[in-house]
């Protein structure tokens, strides 16, 4: 019965992945036709409703314990912003010094943000971070086992941090899938500590308001 609940569940990741594809798609188009107020209204309707739905979902299929009550959320927050920080510092060292390629879709959203400018950047600090987040540790985390066993607790963070870099790269295995699971995994970890969506969401909508302002 738990290998039946757990595959029912990685179907509603598979489909969740499919939705917020059609998500992006449906910003995009809305900014061609009607500009910055179509990319406004896709997010606030269309993100909002796949995201009114992830919730629900999250909450009656895939959480398995309420929130935690953190002692100390600030330290939370500030240890995950530092290890976050370490991480982009790398990334920068490693693109700058040593000439390694920027990640595809670093890229792609750097070419697409000169054509669809309100959509990529509404999209990268708002809408994405949210349904990520949801999709990555809400649902994902929640689909192996038991969060409350220790040794499950690791192997839902690491597949997690993985398949969140494969997600960023497109399948491709080099630096780049390690900086992004490096990201995921500090976000996975934030999660577990936890249970909380709050978290992980704010410190992705940082990290990616950081790279864009950068």
């Amino acid at each position: 019965m738990k290998i039946l609940r757990s595959f029912v569940q990685l179907v509603g990741v598979a489909a969740g992945f499919i939705a917020y594809s059609s998500a992006e798609l449906a910003l995009i188009r809305s900014e061609a036709t009607w500009g910055a107020y179509g990319a406004i209204g896709a997010l606030v309707f269309v993100f909002g409703a796949l995201i009114a739905a992830l919730m629900v979902c999250y909450r009656h299929f895939y959480r398995q314990q309420p929130a935690l009550a953190v002692a100390h959320p600030s330290s939370v927050i500030w240890q995950g912003i530092g290890l976050l920080f370490l991480i982009q510092l790398i990334n920068v060292t490693l693109t700058q010094v040593m000439h390694a390629p920027q990640a595809a879709n670093q890229s792609n959203l750097l070419d697409l943000v000169k054509n669809y400018p309100w959509s990529i950047k509404l999209l990268a600090v708002v809408g994405g971070p949210i349904v990520e987040e949801y999709l990555f540790r809400g649902f994902l985390m929640n689909s192996f086992g038991s969060l409350k066993q220790r040794s499950w607790q690791w192997v839902s963070v690491l597949i997690s941090a993985a398949v969140f870099g494969f997600a960023h790269v497109a399948g491709k295995v080099d630096y780049n899938f390690f900086i992004y699971a490096a990201l995921g995994g500090v976000l996975a970890w934030t999660y577990l500590r936890t249970r909380d969506m709050r978290y992980s969401i704010g410190l992705h909508m940082l990290n990616n308001a950081t790279i864009l302002l950068v």
